[in-house]
């Protein structure tokens, strides 16, 4: 969980390439405390409900993914929609440079990539929520 927030950081430094100096500070900035804040967080949950100390089965079987999931099902949902804003300033910054005859095809691409976007967000949380709460017995 910790590598894929990492791999979401730099997915988010890689769409502030070409970015202003100022718009890398603020915006770099303020995900990579979101992603300390985020891998803290689900780093002491771990350690509180004993996943360093028990097998990963035993950890599971005592519902140790239960507090973890109620952790990292809200940062999940606000990461999602906060890259969805960051992908949309940088499409519009492009869009702003563009003669105003050729904006329209852009701009309708960016609203279906928003639809298409959080669509396929909606469904991954089913699999976001089946990895740490059992739906089964």
């Amino acid at each position: 969980m910790e590598l894929i927030a990492l791999g979401y950081l730099g997915g988010v430094f890689w769409l502030l390439k070409g970015a202003t100096p100022a718009q890398k500070r603020r915006i770099g900035g303020a995900f990579s405390l979101l992603i300390a804040t985020f891998i803290i967080g689900s780093l002491w949950i771990r350690y509180q409900t004993g996943f360093f100390r028990l097998s990963r089965m035993e950890w599971y079987n005592a519902d140790g993914s239960i507090p973890l999931g109620k952790w990292a099902i809200p940062w999940y949902i606000v990461l999602v929609l906060l890259l969805l804003l960051l992908i949309l300033f940088r499409v519009i910054q492009k869009i702003k440079t563009m003669p105003a005859n050729k904006r329209w095809l852009p701009f309708v691409l960016a609203v279906f990539f928003t639809i298409v976007y959080l669509a396929a967000a909606y469904f991954s949380l089913f699999f976001v929520f089946f990895l740490f709460f059992p739906f089964a017995p």
